[in-house]
């Protein structure tokens, strides 16, 4: 049994990898279906614009047989489309495209290995380089330093050129100069004819401004009611009876420190009292003969008695005086209704002053 399982567990990869391989190939073989496909059909668009330019070309089209060479061109680079599409763009007088082209039909028909095309191209590029125009393009000191800096010829994005000759077309373009926080500068240069050089002096860039901050949305303020009609005797009457009442709290307070002051003498005098008869009876228990300092000693317990009576009514009237004239200290004011709006709200309430 141990054999067996064994033997079967060998066997298994076997039928695993066969089927793993089976399927890579038939993933392989259906990639390289699509991608011969998608080429058939690529080569077949580009062949089709050749075609249409070929044929307009020969008919002297330039206008319309340069855009279909140069589509074409761009869907399958050939050797031949190149060079058809150069003396296209020489025949239009549109030397620099032409110059770039034919660079690269001599390029590519070195790599081909063909001398006809090669000496075609090189007889072009001859013809063509004593025609180019240029923008001498010249940057100031302080942007050369500006880290970022990039070049559009055309809204077409170049690689970070500084001081240099750009071979240009005849005919209207625009150069941009951006860099990071700074603002774009820009100008439209006319070339005019072949063999024009045209300088550009790129200036010092703008530092961009930093935006001013939004103004702050103004709160509005809350926005009082007009008050109800009131009767102005009741207010008067309310003012007179607050006016009473500070009086009557005046009065009251006049009359608790007065109790406060009789307390205080009456505490003065039990303090004496008492101390002349510890002064006549020294001893714990007082004999016959001290008879006048036990008159004293009660007189004194009477006299603290009347005292603790006026000092604490007086404490207590003092106290509500106080009270009564804090609550009635202002004399009162008219209520009024008033209404807040704010952005995102609206409040109604009454207001009252105590």
């Amino acid at each position: 049994m141990t054999t067996f399982i064994a033997q079967k567990t060998r066997n298994r990869p076997k039928g695993s990898h066969a089927r793993l391989m089976g399927c890579a190939v038939l993933c392989l073989g259906v990639c390289l279906a699509e991608h011969s496909a998608v080429a058939q059909t690529t080569e077949a668009v580009a062949e089709s614009l050749f075609r249409d330019g070929k044929r307009l070309f020969q008919a002297e089209d330039y206008e319309h047989a340069c855009p279909k060479l140069a589509q074409s061109y761009q869907i399958d680079p050939g050797g031949g489309t190149v060079l058809l599409l150069a003396i296209c763009y020489e025949k239009r007088g549109k030397f620099a495209s032409s110059w770039a082209r034919y660079n690269d039909a001599l390029a590519l028909a070195r790599r081909d290995q063909r001398e006809d095309r090669e000496g075609r191209a090189r007889e072009g590029l001859e013809s063509v380089e004593p025609k180019l125009s240029y923008i001498d393009l010249k940057f100031d000191s302080v942007t050369r330093t500006i880290a970022g800096v990039t070049l559009a010829l055309d809204g077409v994005d170049l690689p970070s050129i500084m001081d240099a000759r750009l071979p240009i077309d005849p005919g209207k373009h625009k150069l941009a100069v951006h860099a990071p926080n700074y603002e774009t500068w820009s100008v439209e240069v006319t070339i005019t004819g072949p063999a024009v050089t045209t300088p550009v002096s790129v200036p010092e860039l703008e530092p961009k401004l930093a935006p001013a901050p939004a103004p702050a949305e103004p709160q509005p303020a809350a926005v009082p009611l007009a008050p109800a009609p009131s009767n102005n005797g009741e207010i008067a009457r309310d003012r007179a009876g607050h006016k009473n009442v500070r009086m009557m709290a005046y009065i009251m307070g006049g009359v608790g420190l007065a109790s406060i002051g009789v307390g205080s003498y009456f505490g003065v005098r039990a303090i004496r009292l008492n101390n002349d008869a510890n002064a006549a009876c020294s001893s714990k228990q007082c004999t016959p003969e001290n008879a006048a300092a036990v008159g004293k000693s009660e007189d004194a317990l009477s006299k603290a008695h009347l005292a603790d009576a006026f000092i604490g009514i007086g404490a207590a009237v003092t106290v509500s005086a106080a009270v009564t004239w804090y609550l009635y200290r202002n004399d009162p004011t008219p209520s009024a209704p008033y209404a807040s709006i704010a952005p995102h709200s609206v409040a109604l309430g009454w207001r009252q002053s105590f």
